[in-house]
């Protein structure tokens, strides 16, 4: 059983595997990681290379993960619990039991006593509960001895070719002050854009570069379409696949279906379509408006239906249910499930376990590695400034709430106004007590 060390890495809610590959690119070593799903946890062990144990979280001790650390306490836990209770795709609630796995991941946390910790939600979590599931998140890492950031970050900032808001919690037990990385991207996706005076994320198109059309049937294993990279993501995509083959890349897509793909240009959807192509599900929901501070059980998904990606922008966020509604930029189908793990930056090598609806659900679940591989340089070069054996001194402060970004944007909710006013609140409290 390995020992955790400075360079150790926990792994919780790991699915796939996304988040820990990202951090072994960066030269850390993960020890240990926790999942309850059987093919994800399949999945983490073929790629990372170390045990996965297929638990539950909610049940599970976290002594259980101590005595694997052997006593030492890690680099870093990572992880990020179950997003359906919070997540714009389907009913919020508070009340859901699926949100206080949260709050075991933070249980995990007090029992490891990692120097870091990097907590990974949908943005639903920013006003769950009125804001207080937040708050009290917060409250209690802090409690605990963690100096926390919070942070609503669009990962195409990080190079993923893919707009995909996510909420980051990154805390330390140093007593140190930290920045998020800084954004090296402006992105677009038709939905989502951002001109920061970087340069445009990698593209769709540049994504799928050097994949051959995928077959129409499943299992087969094809070549490149080049035998030399075609553009530098390309490259890292095909970067340890010594083999050189292409697996997971078919699709099906019917004659009716490209038919009524073939009506679609870059950017547009089912919405752009005549209204007799609509789905009954699309239909009903199509023009739904949804006022501001209408209760979350009441708000319902967005509608579902068929997307062109456009093939010059950044992909709209890949989920589950990816291959069913996003259509090549170009041709007349839908995504394979390669092309989607591309698009997450998952590399040609990595192989997912279970049938095709397990992987690409794993695939949409998943941390991009490339966004994981940057968020982890970036704290050990933070970690770095003060040594690897830092005690706590004068110059070091008591742990507190660093700061928070809730949104970029020019104007914000009523609920997102409750969670801000909260914080300040919550903010303001460390303040007077430090004084």
């Amino acid at each position: 059983m390995p020992n955790a060390n400075s360079d150790s890495v926990f792994s919780f809610f790991s699915g796939a595997g996304g988040f820990s590959y990202g951090f072994t690119q960066a030269g850390l070593r993960p020890v240990s990681a926790a999942e309850i799903n059987v093919d994800a946890c399949k999945s983490y062990e073929a790629n990372i290379g170390s045990e996965c144990h297929t638990l539950d979280l909610s049940i599970t001790s976290p002594e259980f993960f101590s005595k694997i650390a052997g006593g030492k306490k890690p680099f870093v836990v990572i992880g990020g619990p179950p997003c359906q209770g919070f997540s714009t795709a389907g009913a919020r609630s508070a009340k859901d039991p699926r949100n206080k796995l949260i709050f075991n991941y933070l249980n995990i946390v007090r029992e490891l006593s990692p120097r870091w910790f990097v907590f990974e939600n949908v943005e639903g979590l920013l006003t769950s509960g009125g804001g207080e599931a937040l708050a009290s998140l917060l409250r209690e890492f802090i409690a605990i001895g963690y100096s926390v950031r919070v942070q609503k970050v669009n990962l195409a900032a990080f190079g993923v070719p893919q707009t995909r808001k996510r909420v980051l919690i990154i805390g330390n037990r140093l007593g140190a002050d930290f920045e998020f990385p800084d954004e090296l991207y402006s992105y677009d996706s038709g939905k989502s854009k951002k001109d920061n005076g970087k340069p445009l994320a990698p593209t769709v198109l540049d994504a799928l570069a050097g994949l051959p059309t995928p077959s129409r049937e499943k299992g087969v294993q094809m070549n490149y379409l080049s035998s030399a990279p075609i553009n530098k993501f390309d490259a890292s995509m095909r970067e340890g696949n010594d083999e050189g083959l292409v697996t997971l890349h078919a699709e099906n897509t019917s004659e009716a279906d490209r038919i009524l793909f073939s009506l679609l240009k870059g950017g547009q959807t089912m919405k752009d379509l005549p209204q007799e192509y609509w789905h009954e599900s699309f239909a009903r929901r199509a023009f739904r408006r949804v006022a501001d501070g209408t209760p979350t059980e009441k708000r319902g998904g967005a509608p579902s239906g068929i997307k062109r990606l456009h093939g010059k922008l950044q992909s709209l966020t890949i989920t589950g249910a990816a291959t069913r509604e996003f259509i090549h930029p170009i041709q007349n189908r839908s995504l394979s499930i390669r092309e989607c793990a591309r698009i997450q930056t998952f590399p040609d090598r990595y192989h997912f376990m279970g049938n095709s609806a397990s992987v690409i659900q794993q695939i949409g679940n998943a941390v991009p590695p490339m966004a994981a591989k940057l968020i982890a340089l970036h704290l050990k070069k933070i970690d770095g400034q003060f040594g690897s054996g830092l005690k706590t001194n004068g110059s070091l402060r008591a742990p507190r709430l660093l700061g928070y970004v809730l949104t970029e944007a020019a104007g914000m909710s009523e609920a997102l106004t409750r969670t801000r006013n909260l914080l300040d609140s919550f903010k303001q409290d460390f303040l007077s007590k430090a004084h």
